[in-house]
């Protein structure tokens, strides 16, 4: 006997497309379908509430790339791959400002700016600096990047750091309300607490089957699932990573404001409200470890990222953590998206490589024109 009542199988029974994810690029790229063919059913489905996968658990960092994640990005692929992805992260700021503008989403035009703990580590990136500005001044025509003092921040760091002016931080909780509003008020359907265990394709449609036993029949699906894709598509180059995020409890006035960076990237942080610190990061601790769906926080990072505020960010200070929590993220070696037709009823738009803030409206906008490259639009 089915066990799904008539009733909810009348409501979700059939929709033109369905999209698998409502983070920041499911939202997105259903609002572009949706605007694009307003006359069509666009539902959006997905097994955890509010995006909180990662859209709602990020830092709030509307970054593009630090001058030490570039070159390690340089290295590990090659200057022309780099520079492009840097690019796509640009520009997709640059269209969620365009879009929802910036104090909608919260955006603070602070810059970036990362540290450094060795003479040696400084060295290196500082000594690229030029040459990636020459490299990078094709995508906004100035540059990205501007040796700093550090010594007013009164950091346990280097005395010069990398600062990149073009980036800021955003208030994660207004971006998403933003992008969800925008879908709801497009006519896009929402539906959380919708577990897909997996699909059948046909030549017509595509035959979803939930966690809970419905069948839901799509004309076409785009997944959009990131860091969680392998559950729906296991041999895809996507894996999952876990993001550790903390946020002190209320201190005195901070010595700095902004978005920070060290250990290329690797770990990140800002100041909340100038009395609250967040950090997150480390996951090159244990690269292995932390290839997991599992979000839940651990000792040892909990333990890394408040030593290195106490001896780092606030030298002889002591920190409590009032928040903590975890995402995650869709990583590869190839940062780059994954964006197309998977089948002939099948969309991706997967692996945001840890930026999908940045990503996720430049990102939206391949969707669609791949969408109507298909259509004949």
């Amino acid at each position: 006997m089915n066990t799904i009542s008539y009733w909810e199988q009348q409501g979700f029974g059939t929709a033109d497309w369905v999209v698998v994810g409502a983070g920041l690029v499911g939202l997105q790229s259903a609002s572009r379908i949706k605007e694009t063919y307003p006359k069509v059913r666009v539902v959006v489905l997905d097994e955890h509430a509010m995006g909180n996968a990662a859209s709602l658990r990020n830092a709030g960092f509307a970054c593009f790339g630090s001058a030490g994640e570039m070159l390690d990005e340089i290295a590990r692929t090659n200057e022309l791959e780099a520079v492009g992805l840097y690019e796509k992260r640009f520009l997709g700021i640059q269209k969620l400002l365009g879009r929802y503008g910036a104090d909608r989403i919260g955006f603070q035009a602070s810059g970036g700016t990362e540290v450094f703990s060795t003479d040696d580590e400084a060295g290196l990136v500082i000594a690229q600096v030029s040459a990636l500005n020459k490299a990078l001044c094709g995508v906004h025509g100035k540059d990205a990047f501007v040796v700093c003092d550090m010594i007013p921040t009164k950091m346990n760091v280097v005395k010069s750091g990398v600062f990149c002016p073009l980036e800021g931080g955003i208030q994660t909780h207004l971006l998403y309300r933003a992008v969800r509003e925008e879908a709801l008020r497009l006519g896009v359907e929402i539906y959380e607490g919708m577990r897909v265990a997996d699909w059948d394709e046909t030549n017509d449609f595509v035959e979803l089957h939930m966690g809970n036993g419905m069948k839901i029949i799509a004309g076409r699906l785009v997944i959009c699932t990131n860091g969680f894709t392998r559950r729906l598509i296991p041999d895809l180059a996507v894996a999952p990573a876990r993001g550790q995020v903390f946020v002190t409890k209320a201190m005195d006035v901070l010595p700095f404001e902004g978005i920070f960076h060290a250990d290329k990237g690797y770990i990140y942080f800002r100041e909340l409200g100038g009395h609250r610190i967040l950090i997150g990061g480390g996951r090159n601790l244990d690269f292995v470890g932390e290839e997991t769906m599992d979000m839940v926080v651990t000792d040892q990072f909990r333990s890394h990222l408040k030593s290195y505020l106490e001896t780092v960010v606030l030298p002889g200070r002591t920190v409590e953590f009032e928040y903590e929590w975890s995402g995650v993220m869709g990583m590869n070696e190839n940062r780059n998206p994954i964006i197309g037709w998977h089948s002939n009823r099948v969309c991706l738009a997967v692996r945001m490589g840890g930026m999908g803030v940045a990503l996720s409206s430049w990102v939206a906008d391949e969707v669609i024109e791949v969408v109507k490259k298909d259509l004949g639009v």
